[in-house]
């Protein structure tokens, strides 16, 4: 097998995504865009008898949990969640309290906020593409729990479609946070990235035919071990990603459910995968069986090919088989580099060396 760790390695800083702590230009949106809610709240409910609605904000997403990447797409997705100090039993409406961040954000943005089922989203551009958006999922509390509730509709949803539904997004992050310790959590990091990559590369980005990156982390909270074995070289323990991603893929293509579709008389795939946290409902829902079984299949392809990377002696072979499923930004060694291949030698044999 080639030794081709540095490549991932290198692979993993080329798509890897810098925390808000660490990237000033959407630590300071996030920063104004929360300032403005406040204010704007303060504004809007300065005469009201019930005062100021109190909120706080959290990370939400992969910027939470220190799992982004640079997107494929150029726009980057930045999640936000507000917790009102307010009870739901008093807004029988969801979306009233989405309301008003859109109305305290229109205008901030050269594109509307919008209000969306889940969120609202506020897109910032760049010479009119979009550069990044910030979806702010919103929360409330209820007089009989302790639980919080998250908003669900768009303004002119009708009332079936507008509701809440208890959730857990601190839970949610101290789960992904608390999977893995030490070293081993670094290569959980990895995994999910390069995952996450892949999902990019290979899938379409419209409607769901991507699996949600949300399931590919619980999927690997759940179904990754981390892999280390010894270095003859350096007389070391050492990470070996191939393999453990390799691992992983096996045990997230065997989570799949292998069903008969009668209609279309063939077989097909699904998966199911609760949510850890509430409302445990399943994160693959949204799929269709066809977008499914394309996953499957997409899952497969990439096992053969890690597969056939781990049984090539020559890292630059093993790397360009790579390239494929996890695009231009995985490196590929000179092919020079093959001289260095475990169990082959290009050193010149005792007999040309004294011809020479």
């Amino acid at each position: 097998m080639a030794d081709i760790q540095k490549q991932f390695e290198d692979f993993h800083n080329n798509i890897k995504l810098k925390r808000f702590g660490e990237n000033a230009t959407l630590r300071e949106k996030r920063d104004i865009i929360i300032n403005k809610i406040k204010n704007g709240l303060k504004d809007k409910f300065e005469d009201d008898e019930n005062g100021v609605p109190s909120v706080e904000f959290i990370d939400q997403g992969s910027y939470a949990v220190d799992l982004g990447i640079i997107p494929e797409d150029g726009d980057y997705d930045i999640d936000e969640g507000a917790i009102f100090d307010l009870y739901i039993e008093d807004y029988e409406d969801p979306t009233e309290m989405k309301k008003w961040i859109k109305e305290i954000m229109d205008g901030h943005t050269t594109v509307p906020p919008e209000i969306k089922r889940p969120c609202v989203t506020i897109t910032y551009s760049i010479d009119e593409e979009p550069a990044y958006h910030v979806d702010l999922p919103v929360y409330a509390k209820s007089k009989y729990d302790d639980d919080l509730y998250l908003a669900w509709g768009k303004e002119n949803s009708n009332s079936e479609n507008k509701y809440w539904e208890v959730a857990d997004p601190i839970g949610l992050n101290d789960y992904i946070k608390n999977s893995f310790s030490g070293d081993d959590k670094k290569q959980f990091k990895r995994i999910v990235r390069y995952l996450k990559k892949w999902k990019d590369i290979r899938f379409t980005s419209s409607g769901n035919s991507q699996p949600p990156s949300v399931g590919i982390t619980i999927a690997a909270c759940k179904l990754f071990s981390p892999y280390s074995e010894p270095n003859p070289l350096t007389d070391k323990v050492e990470y070996v990603d191939l393999k453990a991603l390799k691992n992983f893929v096996y045990n997230l293509k065997n989570s799949f459910i292998c069903e008969w579709d009668y209609e279309k008389e063939e077989y097909v795939y699904s998966i199911y995968l609760q949510l850890p946290v509430k409302p445990y409902k399943d994160i693959f829902e949204k799929m269709t069986k066809n977008q499914m079984t394309n996953f499957y299949h997409e899952l497969d392809k990439l096992y053969n090919a890690l597969e056939s990377a781990e049984n090539e002696p020559d890292p630059h072979t093993a790397c360009k088989l790579l390239v494929e499923y996890f695009g231009d930004k995985f490196p590929v060694p000179e092919a020079k580099e093959s001289r260095y291949t475990v169990g082959k030698s290009n050193a010149p044999s005792s007999f040309s060396a004294l011809k020479e």
